[in-house]
C-alpha cells in the first residue's frame, strides 16, 4: 500500500512539473507588423477606373499582393492619402505601388503605374521594406503619385 501512494504521488509530482509553461507570464512576441505612411496625388483624378496601392514581396508582382486597397478619388485630403498596412508577417516587402487601372482591376489588366516606393523602380529592387521583431512597424511617408 505504501509503495501504490508513493508511486502515485511520484508520478503526480512528475507530471504537474513536466507539464509547466514558463512563458505563460511573459509577453507574447508578435509575428506581424505594421507599414504605413502618406501619399501625395497631384493631376486630374480621373472620372472612372481604379486606383489601386498594393505592397508586395517582389517585384514585378508575382501572384496576389500582400496587401491591397482600392483608393476611392474623395478619400485624399488636400490630395494626401494617408494608409496603413497591419498584420503584416515579418519578412522583406520589395515594393509599394500605387496604379491606376482604367477598366477597373483585373489580374492581368492594363495599368499604369503613378507612383512607387523605392522611387525610382529600378530593377533589381536595392531597398526592402523589412519588417522584423526588431522593427515592428515602418513608415514610408510622401510617396508621390501623378496622374
Amino acid at each position: 500500500m505504501k509503495i501504490s501512494y508513493l508511486t502515485t504521488f511520484l508520478s503526480l509530482l512528475v507530471f504537474f512539473t513536466g507539464c509547466e509553461d514558463d512563458n505563460m507570464d511573459g509577453p507574447v512576441a508578435s509575428e506581424a507588423g505594421t507599414i504605413s505612411g502618406s501619399i501625395i496625388f497631384s493631376g486630374i483624378w480621373p472620372d472612372s477606373g481604379d486606383v489601386l496601392l498594393t505592397i508586395d514581396i517582389q517585384y514585378p508582382p508575382q501572384g496576389p499582393p500582400s496587401g491591397s486597397r482600392t483608393i476611392e478619388s474623395n478619400e485624399p485630403e488636400n490630395n494626401i492619402y494617408t494608409y496603413s498596412f497591419e498584420d503584416l508577417p515579418f519578412g522583406n516587402y520589395a515594393t509599394i505601388t500605387v496604379t491606376y487601372w482604367p477598366s477597373e482591376y483585373s489580374s492581368g489588366g492594363t495599368y499604369t503605374l503613378l507612383g512607387s516606393y523605392p522611387n525610382p523602380l529600378i530593377l533589381p529592387i536595392q531597398t526592402y521594406i523589412n519588417l522584423s521583431e526588431d522593427s515592428p512597424e515602418m513608415i514610408i511617408d510622401d510617396i508621390e503619385a501623378t496622374f
